[in-house]
């Protein structure tokens, strides 16, 4: 019975690590588009946190507030840009 426990817990952090993936994966999406960013690559880790490489051609102001919109959505745990 403690292994079927053990074994339902860890599929349950599993699942909420997923979804957390997904959520930050759908929210980074969104504001990509709404910012109409088109030389972006990004990438998002199982747990959320999302690693962003802006293109040569995004201006610091675009960069700035894509930023600051990223950071501050409850989704995203995390970025990390280069």
């Amino acid at each position: 019975m403690g292994n079927w426990l053990i074994a339902l817990a860890l599929a349950c952090c599993a699942y909420v690590a997923h979804a957390g993936q997904v959520e930050a994966e759908n929210t980074v999406t969104g504001i990509l588009f709404e910012e109409n960013m088109e030389s972006v690559t990004y990438a998002v880790r199982a747990n959320g946190f999302v690693d962003i490489l802006f293109g040569v051609s995004v201006s610091d102001a675009d960069h700035s507030r894509v930023m600051t919109r990223l950071k501050a959505h409850p989704d995203i745990p995390g970025v990390l840009a280069g």
